[in-house]
């Protein structure tokens, strides 16, 4: 699926609000809820409407289409969004993105059988993806198909990074199978994944149930009983303080990725002033996602316009004056151009604004190795990297850092961590060796 069009499909609903006690509700409440509620309905009206311009702007692109029913189905209006979608499969019906939104909007209609035509579709268009998988299975086990639905599921846990989700199907289309003793190894591996997953527990009393194994049965009863009980009073809280107060910074995440699939619209369209303004808007609605600054950066490095750059993640930091994130891409950004002690400065907010990120060290490190100053701090800042984040591409960077400091036996030390990490990584072989050869 395209990166941008995958991800703008998480759950943009309008969240449940208790119903007021007999007293009557706060009025702080209720005018804070509503303000709550007016701003989620300001925020998608802006997401369609971009997405609108750029449908207009580019009615011979199919993925302008896919956008725009996609910001539709955010805010609910299902027909608006299967409308653009055929549009966009009129144009390219190769497109397995269109599909698998069309499999969505199925399956929340209740129609399981065009659920599973639409993501037999998009599977066939693309590598496979588990949420189609998982949707799939989901459509056969509403049908009654569980033998169906173990072929669609085992394909979903033999992924590369399964799901807790699609291991809970597997074990829901082994019990309805009859086969109790499969269902129970897939429940095990649910909880393995989230050992708090309440309907796991559950399907699991069931199995054991169903194998004649009594204790462990009471022991997941009784886990599935704490577990539910935990679940109710979270819920009871969550309406206590107004749940729909917490639907607000979902809204957010969800237009800002609209905004990033138009602004990659817009590029590929050689119109990268709009691009740039959506991607900006985009990282001021989501201020904790890098991909949006990321992208930014890359356009300005694209464009050797590191200047403009500056002065665009200048003001974004002016605006979110306490996220640190801004002042990282500012931190790559000055030291493109050299102004190391910009950089420097930067990257030091980087590490008050998160001690406990491994990338504000990294980056402080690397601009030292790279600019021949500071060896001792350098060494010191990859040292932190490596010990809140123990990965291959941290002991490389100490081991540099060690050498650096005429320190070879311990850059050996470094690079033999590294290569445990990443055996496969041929640059990694091939530095230490020439540190265990060098005279």
């Amino acid at each position: 699926m395209l990166a941008w069009l995958g991800v703008i499909l998480a759950s943009a609903g309008e969240p449940a609000v208790s119903p007021p006690e007999a007293r009557g509700p706060d009025p702080r409440a209720v005018s804070e809820s509503e303000q709550t509620q007016t701003a989620a309905s300001r925020l998608k009206q802006e997401a369609v409407a971009v997405a609108v311009e750029v449908a207009e702007a580019y009615p011979a692109d199919a993925l302008s289409y896919a956008l725009l029913g996609s910001a539709y189905h955010n805010t609910g209006r299902s027909e608006e969004a299967a409308k653009y979608l055929h549009k966009c499969l009129e144009l390219n019906p190769k497109l397995g993105d269109a599909y698998e939104v069309l499999a969505l909007i199925a399956y929340e209609r209740g129609n399981p059988e065009e659920t599973i035509r639409l993501c037999r579709e998009a599977l066939q268009l693309g590598p496979p993806n588990p949420d189609v998988l998982n949707r799939l299975g989901r459509a056969h086990l509403d049908l009654g198909r569980p033998d169906e639905a173990v072929r669609v599921l085992q394909q979903a846990v033999d992924l590369p990074r399964p799901s807790s989700e699609s291991a809970y199907l597997l074990g829901q289309a082994f019990l309805q199978s009859g086969d109790p003793a499969r269902a129970k190894e897939s429940f095990l591996r649910t909880l393995g994944m989230v050992p708090d997953h309440t309907q796991a527990c559950f399907g699991l009393f069931t199995a054991c149930t169903r194998l004649g194994q009594s204790e462990e049965a009471n022991r997941a009863r009784e886990q599935f009983q704490k577990l539910e009980a935990t679940d109710r009073r979270a819920l009871s809280d969550r309406n206590a303080e107004a749940e729909s107060l917490s639907g607000l910074p979902l809204v957010r995440q969800t237009v800002a990725r609209t905004l990033f699939g138009a602004a990659q619209i817009h590029r590929a369209h050689r119109q990268p002033a709009k691009a740039i303004d959506l991607l900006r808007r985009a990282a001021l609605l989501d201020a904790e996602n890098p991909n949006y600054r990321a992208a930014l950066e890359a356009h300005f490095v694209q464009a050797q316009a590191l200047e403009e750059g500056v002065a665009i993640f200048e003001q974004l930091a002016r605006d979110q004056p306490a996220n640190g994130l801004n002042a990282y891409f500012l931190g790559r950004l000055y030291g493109r151009l050299g102004r190391l002690e910009a950089a420097g400065r930067a990257y030091r907010q980087v590490q008050q604004w998160d001690p406990a990120w491994p990338q504000g060290y990294r980056a402080l490190a690397e601009l030292y190795l790279r600019a021949d100053r500071e060896p001792a701090e350098a060494l010191k800042l990859a040292r932190k990297a490596a010990e809140l984040d123990p990965s291959g591409p941290h002991y490389f960077l100490l081991a540099q850092a060690q050498l650096k400091n005429r320190n070879r036996p311990a850059a050996i030390e470094a690079m033999k961590q590294a290569v445990i990490l990443l055996p496969n990584e041929t640059r990694y072989r091939d530095f230490l060796q020439q540190l265990q050869n060098a005279p």
